[in-house]
Parts: C-alpha cells; sequence; structure tokens
C-alpha cells in the first residue's frame, strides 16, 4: 500500500455515503487503502447517521467553536487509522464532503495531518489566519450547492492562496450538494493527483 485515503461523510451520514468515492478508488488505485471512519457521534437528528458536530442552532457565530471543540476527536481518528495502517501524514489524503470535509480543513490549519486534503462541499469557519504548508488541498464545489454555498469555497481558495498554500478550486457548473456525478469525478481526479505521485 502506497497511500492511506480516508474518506470522510457529511453530517447525519454513515461511511456507506462514501462507498461511490471508494470504489473509485479501489478500481483504479489498487495500491491505495481507501477507509472510511464514523463521525465520532450519533446525529442529534436520529437515525443511523453520524456527526461531528450538531448543527442543530448552528450559527455564523457558533460554528467556529462547535468545530473547535470536536476537533480532539477528529484528529484522533485519524491518527489512529495513519497508527492502524503504517502510514504517515506524507502518504494521507483526506477527502471529506460537507461537514468531513469542514472538519479536514479545520485539523490541517496548524498540523502536519495529511500530504493532501480534498474538500468537497465544504467551508472554513472562520478563514484561517495559517496553513500547514506541507499539505495541498484541493477546494470542490457545486455551483448549484444551495447547501454550502459555492462562495464558501471561493473565499477559502482566496485566503489559502493568500497564505502560500498549495490550493485549488475546482467549480463544478451544474452540480448540487449531493456526492454524486460530476463532483465525484473531480474529487477523484484530485485524489488521483496525489496517488500517482506517490
Amino acid at each position: 500500500m502506497n497511500f492511506l485515503i480516508v474518506l470522510l461523510h457529511g453530517v447525519g451520514q454513515t461511511p456507506a455515503h462514501m462507498a461511490p468515492l471508494a470504489d473509485l478508488v479501489a478500481a483504479h488505485a489498487p495500491q491505495a487503502r481507501a477507509v472510511a471512519p464514523p463521525a465520532a457521534w450519533p446525529c442529534d437528528r436520529g437515525g443511523e447517521g453520524h456527526q461531528w458536530f450538531s448543527v442543530d442552532g448552528i450559527t455564523d457565530e457558533n460554528r467556529p467553536g462547535r468545530i473547535r471543540a470536536a476537533l480532539p476527536a477528529f484528529v484522533a481518528t485519524i491518527e489512529g487509522l495513519q497508527r492502524a495502517h503504517g502510514v504517515p501524514p506524507e502518504r494521507t489524503v483526506l477527502a471529506g464532503f460537507s461537514q468531513g470535509a469542514i472538519m479536514a480543513l479545520a485539523a490541517c490549519q496548524d498540523r502536519f495531518l495529511a500530504r493532501h486534503v480534498v474538500a468537497i462541499a465544504g467551508r472554513v469557519a472562520p478563514l484561517p489566519e495559517a496553513w500547514e504548508r506541507r499539505t495541498a488541498v484541493t477546494l470542490v464545489h457545486g455551483r448549484m450547492d444551495r447547501t454550502v454555498p459555492v462562495q464558501h469555497s471561493e473565499r477559502a481558495f482566496e485566503r489559502l492562496a493568500a497564505l502560500g498554500a498549495d490550493v485549488r478550486l475546482d467549480v463544478v457548473p451544474r452540480a448540487v450538494h449531493l456526492l454524486a456525478p460530476p463532483l465525484l469525478e473531480h474529487a477523484w481526479q484530485a485524489i488521483q493527483m496525489t496517488s500517482l505521485q506517490c
């Protein structure tokens, strides 16, 4: 195994929601291991899904605090997977959708947790003051996303570029807030860039 791809689902989802991306990895990158852990907590909206932080009553003011509170469990999950598979950060990719993308972006601001973050339909809250420059970032976002508007990725791209990060922005014209084609295709292309380099 050359590298580890950690697939991070959205709020209220389960690891099974990341299966389409895992299938692409299995079919086209046999040298990689794709793992999709559940988020730390059962979703407080019921069902079988999980969450890293609650979105009930969430606002722009309280979101950053909820993300910060969720970071220790998130980082522990990623580092535990790296230990279990014997893979260091420089051979790790974090590919997250929605809340999974939010957590990956938050965790990599000031620590070297992964070589590449592929953030699908995510956001950075608040915009970072620093970035771990060993971690590349690809922001993939649907132009028609009404749940997390594309402007969040556009602002994140501008800030990360200003901080000297290796960052790319891939806006998909007709895509909405679903991990489905064509977002899947663009996310896989970003992951593949890392797989070809390892």
